[in-house]
């Protein structure tokens, strides 16, 4: 499983999530998953509020595709 695809499923239940419980979940260097997180925003799959994060409707769309 790649990190978008386990970043994603840690936000599946749609609540907002703290940027720490993201980063204890998902072993990375901080730049990299920074690098990811900009990535799944820019491409709407979710949002980011200071250091929360939710997944959007799109991002659920997009992990469904995998099932």
């Amino acid at each position: 499983m790649n990190s978008i695809d386990r970043i994603l499923e840690q936000l599946q239940d749609i609540n907002w999530h703290s940027l720490d419980e993201i980063k204890k979940v998902i072993p990375m260097p901080a730049h990299k998953l920074n690098e990811v997180l900009c990535f799944l925003q820019k491409q709407a799959l979710i949002d980011k509020k200071n250091e929360e994060l939710r997944i959007t409707c799109t991002g659920l769309k997009f992990l469904q595709l995998k099932y």
